[in-house]
């Protein structure tokens, strides 16, 4: 069960009621740096996504240290300011893979330091989305057990370890970097392949749906579409079949100079979903085979799937804030995916005590990946 969670977005809080109905008692709306280690009950399990904003390769790279990235001090915080026998037995933080080379990789060092400092050993793992779901949504997860719980792996020596699908060689690289670190690596099996494709999530809107754009709006669409993405598409226009093909707007410079293009990928995967702060920021979602081509964005039910919440959007929350939400949140079988490492899978309705931040719908996650800690 989640016994704590903490988001101080008041939106973000709506959606985490509308998909959990009770769990209003435990949804705490302050800022995580006004939170008390008292306030969070003893618990087994911390998950906690920390903001991207500074450390993600399209951000400035600020660092851990910086504006929104640096939350995550607060939630060590409250790591070393709660006694040993209330705190957890596991820490579960998620960012993207920028972390890894933030500041030179002095940052992923700082981290993984004060969890070793706060007394846990420290094991990583990437994995995307697309394993799951047809996304494209690479993420770092570190994973910090307590030391000397019956559960901890043995202290890994870096050098040892070699490459694999959920520890990749930049992630043991990263370890090597910093061998006096303490370290854990699990026993990891394959990530599974993923089966989904674009043509399995989306909703089968009428032709006449206004969420099709007009013709006018497709035909400049078309326009800006990547000179080296052109061909494919019109493969796909004129075949039998229907594809369909995610796209995102760049800037890239086309011949010499820079210009708005439409970026389109053909692996039967979405890119990975952003929050919608500006148009760019939007994905589109292109149906193209027999003899046309039809545009729109994809729906809020179909970023849902694509972030592996099974639930309708719910009532009352406008489709916007409920992308937002998306945008920032985690893939709901990933997590579970990762978890499963600590203790084998998760069976429904298991009596895991969590504390948690809610900012990620996850209808769909069993007991031990609800929810998280920090904001």
């Amino acid at each position: 069960r989640v016994a704590y969670a903490n988001d101080f977005d008041a939106t973000k809080r709506r959606i985490y009621r509308a998909l959990h109905p009770a769990g209003s008692a435990h949804l705490d709306g302050r800022p995580i740096a006004e939170v008390a280690a008292a306030d969070i009950p003893a618990c087994d399990l911390w998950t906690a996504s920390f903001p991207c904003t500074d450390l993600s390769l399209a951000g400035a790279r600020g660092g851990i240290h910086a504006g929104q990235s640096g939350a995550v001090w607060d939630l060590l915080r409250l790591l070393r300011q709660t006694p040993a026998m209330d705190g957890p037995r596991w820490v579960l933080f998620e960012n993207v893979p920028g972390l890894l080379s933030s500041h030179g990789g002095r940052d992923l060092a700082a981290l993984v330091s004060a969890l070793n400092g706060a007394g846990f050993g420290v094991d990583m793992m990437r994995v995307s989305a697309i394993h799951f779901t047809p996304q494209s949504r690479p993420r770092l997860f570190l994973i910090a057990t307590r030391l000397g719980d019956p559960a901890a792996p043995v202290r890994a020596d870096p050098h040892a370890l070699d490459p694999s699908d959920a520890r990749p060689a930049a992630i043991i690289a990263a370890m090597r970097a910093s061998p006096d670190l303490i370290w854990h690596a699990r026993a990891l099996p394959p990530l599974p392949a993923g089966r989904l494709t674009l043509g399995d999530i989306v909703e089968r809107l009428p032709e006449d749906s206004p969420r099709w754009w007009p013709a006018e709006r497709v035909e400049y669409f078309l326009a800006q579409v990547h000179p080296n993405h052109r061909p494919r598409l019109d493969t796909a226009r004129d075949a039998d079949a229907v594809t369909y093909v995610p796209a995102f707007r760049r800037v890239r410079a086309i011949e010499g100079v820079k210009r708005s293009v439409a970026e389109l990928r053909f692996d039967g995967a979405a890119g990975c979903l952003r929050t919608p702060k500006g148009g760019s920021a939007i994905q589109i979602l292109v149906r193209a085979g027999r003899g046309r081509v039809r545009v729109r964005h994809f729906t809020a039910a179909e970023c849902m799937r694509l972030q592996g919440v099974e639930a309708e959007p719910p009532a009352g929350i406008g489709e916007r804030d409920l992308l937002f939400a998306l945008g920032d949140a985690v893939c709901v079988p990933a997590v579970r995916w990762v978890l499963d490492r600590l203790t084998g899978p998760a069976q429904a309705g298991a009596p895991a005590r969590m504390a948690s931040d809610a900012d990620a719908p996850r209808r769909s996650a069993p007991a031990s990946s609800m929810a998280r800690a920090a904001s």
